[in-house]
């Protein structure tokens, strides 16, 4: 179980002495992890504190981590989000910067040679979401089995799977890590561990065969060249077994009521589709899809529609909007114009936000949908589901 030590229930004169005799780990070790956390799991560390420290986190606050040790994290609230300064200011950061609030928050194990700052963020994720009674992560081993493999549009290949009998049937979103450059036919050859590379994909769909009991899956996967996931989808064969290491639910419990803006691109289009499946919000959804191919938009013309929203009159011709991209758009000016028409078209707000796109043009978004829109923390996701470096 974590411990908290926050400046909420001392004075800064005892968390400074708390403190004292704490060794920072290397930048080297930390820099990547604190960088990648700060800017793309704000949330989560807000979580953090309300979980661990009983203490919620207004929006006008930013949570951010201010230094790594091998026995914990040290958090601050501010006004200003970490992430915009150097690394001589992330690791002197209380010399430059008041913080509202401190709060060093343990880990279950010392960060050695064997025990990684990933895997205690994740135990303490795990810890928190239980505490406040949220879906986690797990980290378990889970097999499935191909079926057979084609391909959804011009550019989405998707295997059919069986998988585990307690695979969510209905969570949207939901997502395994896979090792996606392990042996794939069906004869098992063993990969070297070093070699193994991890990917997220979304099981696009998941249903249980009422004769035989057999739970069957979707994985879709985006093919775009020379790829380690594209190569792994097409290569596996009929009978071989793949195995994901991780499950990760998404986040969508505020997609459940207001009007709901959805951004997706290739990488995600898979996620929006399950949404749009399991939807049930009496308001349809605004959705803007991105491809490069304008073909792969009948990846979402095709699929099947919730109850809700194939009530929803024209909703495939009227609340998609598909975007095809290209080396010279700027792509988030055009997501921005494109929000715009659609709600002067409309004469409709935005209450909700999830989307999902490659780094650099997910982390612009969301600095400009989160001043755009002014939606608390938990109504604005905006995911980085790939990057282009």
């Amino acid at each position: 179980m974590s411990q908290v030590f926050d400046s909420v229930s001392a004075d800064r004169v005892d968390i400074d002495t708390f403190m004292t005799n704490k060794v920072p780990l290397p930048v080297a070790t930390k820099i990547k992890f604190m960088n990648h956390v700060n800017e793309e799991h704000q949330d989560e560390l807000a979580m953090f504190v309300e979980a661990f420290a009983n203490t919620k986190v207004g929006d006008e606050l930013m949570v951010q981590i201010a230094e790594v040790y091998r026995d914990g994290l040290l958090l601050q609230t501010c006004a200003q989000p970490l992430a915009s300064l150097s690394i001589d200011d992330l690791t002197n950061h209380h010399a430059k910067h008041e913080a509202v609030n401190r709060y060093f928050i343990e880990f279950d194990n010392l960060i050695d040679e064997t025990v990684t700052i990933k895997s205690q963020y994740i135990h303490l994720l795990q810890v928190a979401s239980k505490k406040l009674g949220k879906l986690a992560i797990k980290q378990q081993e889970r097999y499935f089995t191909v079926v057979d493999g084609y391909y959804a549009s011009p550019n989405m290949f998707r295997l059919i799977v069986t998988a585990p009998a307690d695979t969510p049937l209905n969570q949207a979103g939901y997502a395994y890590l896979f090792e996606v450059n392990a042996d794939t036919s069906n004869t098992h050859q063993p990969v070297r561990p070093q070699e193994k590379l991890q990917r997220y994909y979304t099981l696009r769909k998941a249903w249980q065969d009422a004769d035989s009991q057999t739970v069957y899956g979707w994985i879709d996967t985006y093919i775009h060249g020379d790829t380690p996931g594209g190569n792994w989808a097409r290569a596996s064969q009929t009978g071989a077994q793949i195995k994901s290491v991780r499950d990760y639910p998404e986040k969508v419990a505020h997609l459940t009521d207001g009007q709901c803006l959805l951004i997706c691109d290739e990488t995600s289009i898979p996620t929006v589709a399950n949404f749009l499946e399991e939807w049930h919000n009496p308001i349809a959804p605004i959705v803007i899809a991105v491809t490069n191919d304008a073909a792969d938009l009948d990846y979402l013309n095709n699929l099947e529609l919730s109850e809700q929203l194939t009530n929803t009159s024209n909703f495939k011709q009227e609340n998609i909007t598909h975007i095809v991209n290209t080396t010279d758009l700027d792509l988030t000016d055009t997501i921005l114009s494109t929000i715009d028409t659609c709600l002067n078209d409309n004469a409709i707000s935005i209450d909700k936000v999830w989307g999902a796109l490659e780094a650099s043009d997910a982390k612009t978004l969301r600095r400009q949908l989160k001043s755009k829109f002014s939606l608390p923390r938990q109504d604005m996701v905006m995911k980085v589901y790939w990057r282009s470096f």
